[in-house]
């Protein structure tokens, strides 16, 4: 029982942002057809970041004081079985594009891959590598788009910067102070430390990270609103407008809370689901208009209730940091 927790948190459940992207990204060029088989797909691949995550990061989670219990830093799971597992998640998500998608489906899925490693492998060791997940998930947010299709409309090729942004903040900005301590203890350089983020006894925040923060997440808010010019938005810019209000909101409460790590930590999940439902939101009503108003709203709901649920039931309440 020990041995399957473990393995339920190494893969982390409550990651829904990933899991969703193919299915949003065919859903935004048109697409309404295969849309459990994309599902599984980011799944799949999901899975594969976090585990490759931990794999890289076995060392330095282990001198670390917040998550040195993860499944792969205190042996629960060995790194054999984490890289078997890696292996069979990468080659069943490669197979079932092969088999029901386009060859360009492939393409940005590899791309995925190639940006996703790519950030595990170097996020502790450069600032600013928040852009090569950022990246990953736009790469898979347009293997769901071009999955049956060789083209894309531009509200899509919009909405395929939304995953990119949502990194640069939730990575750059959230997880990276989190952690802010033990990474300048370590010798970790990221993007806060890069601004000028310090820690003595209370963490020091220059206004200059503040502005690229808010900047961010403005100009998420910003590209939201203009996919509004080309597709119906009716009950969407209502939500838009709400979700958006939270996020800013939200922001300063993470600032606000920065030497409380628990508090902070509270308002950056509670961000990250806002930053989930905007993009879900944004697409309401065309997605109603397509299919049925269930499947909106479903979209919209059960990701950030899946959240909640899968941090109650196997991590206490609060994610495994």
């Amino acid at each position: 029982m020990n041995k399957l927790r473990a393995y339920l948190q190494l893969m982390r459940l409550y990651g829904i942002f990933i899991v969703m992207m193919p299915v949003l990204g065919a859903i935004a060029n048109g697409i309404f057809h295969h849309l459990s088989l994309l599902l599984l797909v980011g799944i799949f691949a999901n899975i594969f970041g976090f585990v490759q995550n931990d794999y890289f990061d076995i060392e330095i989670d282990r001198k670390s004081g917040y998550v040195a219990d993860r499944p792969l830093a205190s042996g629960v799971i060995s790194e054999r079985e984490a890289i078997v597992l890696m292996t069979s998640l990468f080659f069943a998500s490669i197979l079932i594009v092969m088999l029901f998608f386009s060859p360009l489906s492939l393409l940005f899925l590899l791309l995925y891959y190639l940006f996703y490693t790519i950030y595990n492998k170097f996020s502790k060791k450069f600032a600013w590598m928040e852009y090569s997940l950022g990246a990953a998930a736009m790469m898979i947010f347009l293997a769901g788009s071009f999955s049956f299709k060789n083209n894309i409309s531009f509200p899509c090729l919009l909405a395929s910067f939304l995953p990119l942004l949502k990194y640069v903040f939730n990575v750059g900005i959230s997880a990276n102070l989190k952690d802010i301590k033990y990474d300048l203890m370590q010798g970790v350089v990221t993007t806060p430390a890069i601004f000028g983020v310090k820690v003595d006894e209370n963490i020091y925040i220059p206004l200059s990270f503040i502005y690229y923060a808010y900047g961010i997440k403005l100009l998420f808010i910003l590209i939201s609103f203009l996919i509004f010019l080309y597709i119906p938005a009716r009950i969407s810019i209502l939500l838009a407008i709400s979700i958006s209000v939270a996020l800013i909101y939200t922001i300063y409460k993470i600032f606000q809370n920065i030497d409380n790590r628990a508090q902070m930590l509270f308002y950056a999940e509670i961000h990250e689901i806002f930053t989930y439902m905007m993009i879900a939101a944004i697409f309401y009503d065309y997605i109603a208009i397509h299919t049925n108003a269930f499947l909106a709203f479903a979209l919209l709901i059960i990701p950030p209730i899946w959240i909640v649920a899968c941090l109650k039931i196997f991590f206490g309440g609060k994610p495994l940091e």
